[in-house]
Order: structure tokens, then sequence, then C-alpha cells
């Protein structure tokens, strides 16, 4: 087993590892906008081929995590640490993921006629994009005043889609040969949501490395409504009763 000293010179190893994910994936989300403004293929061909990069970086992190649970023993406090971060790589793989998904989408709409791009998604973009950076900077600094601001941030980039929603919508009842395309900006905006929800799951993770206290939030909006659902209906049958 490693001495107390080299443990924790190899756990601050692994967390420059886990920041360093985050950076290259911060890059993959700045090239993703940069192929959505510009209908850049070639742009999304990099993005496409970088993923299996994010990959890699994804399984040797996990693999070094495995190793120090197996090998070392290690204890409360470093093992929450350790489980955290196989949680948050797995949502920053998926973050990069869906740059590619949308890198996918935009080559399709780079072939089609071209139809006026739904209001709201450079906000859209820009809200899961600090959400992103300030998630990461929280983890570089065990920020839990940041981590909560991209908690809160999540209802921002839900709000955004749904308008988008609505505006597809309209423009698939208004022109209906070019549902194709509005669909196809439709799922674009669908992924985007999806990063900022895997933003909101990463910075629950920093809350618990720092605090010991693990709240995962709905960051899912179907879920969200489930639960306030549940929440005001329990709520009428206490004043029932």
């Amino acid at each position: 087993m490693m001495t107390r000293s080299a443990f924790r010179k190899e756990l601050g190893r692994m967390n420059d590892r886990v920041s360093e994910m985050g950076q290259e994936t911060m890059l993959q989300i700045e090239k993703t906008i940069q192929a959505f403004n510009s209908m850049s293929v070639p742009l999304c061909n990099e993005i496409l081929k970088w993923d299996d990069h994010i990959d890699q970086m994804e399984q040797d992190i996990e693999q070094s995590c495995l190793d120090i649970v197996l090998k070392e023993a290690p204890v409360a406090s470093d093992w929450r640490r350790v489980a955290s971060y196989m949680r948050m790589i797995s949502d920053i793989e998926r973050i990069a993921d869906n740059c590619c998904d949308i890198a996918e989408y935009i080559k399709r709409l780079s072939m089609m006629d071209e139809v006026v791009i739904p209001e709201y998604f450079d906000e859209m973009f820009r809200e899961m994009r600090e959400m992103v950076a300030d998630t990461f900077a929280a983890f570089r600094d065990g920020d839990l005043d940041k981590a909560s601001r991209v908690i809160d941030s999540d209802e921002i980039v839900d709000g955004l889609f749904e308008r988008i929603r609505e505006e597809i919508e309209q423009k698939i009842r208004e022109t209906p040969d070019m549902v194709s395309q509005y669909l196809s900006y439709f799922m674009i905006s669908k992924y985007i949501e999806r990063m900022a929800d895997h933003s909101t799951s990463i910075a629950s993770w920093i809350t618990y490395i720092v605090k010991g206290d693990l709240k995962m939030y709905f960051t899912d909006r179907y879920k969200k409504d489930l639960a306030q659902d549940a929440k005001d209906s329990s709520e009428d049958s206490g004043e029932n009763k």
C-alpha cells in the first residue's frame, strides 16, 4: 500500500485529470457552438473525431479510481471523493457525446434547404456553456456557492427549451414541407438541455465531495413535474383531512 503522503498525491493527480477532461470537453462545446453558427461540416467532423480522446480519458480515470479502491482501501472521506470522480466523469463524457449528437444534426441541416433558425438558440447555448464552465470552475476551487448557482440555472435552460419547442411546433404547422429541418433543430435543443442537466449532476457531486451532503436534483423537467405534482397532491390531501 502507498504511504498516506503518496496516496494524497495520487488523489491530487486524479483531481487534475478530471479537471483536464473537463477542459477538453469545454473545447468541444466551443467547437459545437461555432459549428452551429457556421453550419461547418469540417468542424463537425473534428468534434466527432475528438470524441474517442474524451472516451479514453474517461476509461483511464475510471481505471485509476478502481485501482485506488481495490489496492488502498481509502477512508470514508477519500472514498467519497473517488466515488464522486467516477460519477462525474460519466457526466462529462455524456456532455462530450451530446456535442457529437449536435454535430451529426448540424451535418444533416447543412444538406437541407435553409429555414429561419428558431429564436432563443443563441441564449440557450450561452446559458448552457456558462453552466458547464461554472461547474468545472466550482470543481477546481471547491466553490459550493458557484455549484449551487449552476443547479439553479438549470431552470433557465429548461424554460428556453420550452420556448424553442413551442416555436418549432408553430413552424411545422406553418411550413410542413420543412418538418425535417425543424425536427433537427428540436433535437439540437434537446441535447443542449441534456448538457445542462449533466452539468447540474456534476455540481451535485461537487457538493458531496466538499460537504458529504448528497442531494441529486431532478434535472429532467418531466421528473420535476411529477415530483411537483406529487408534492401538490400530498399538500391537498393534508388540507382535506
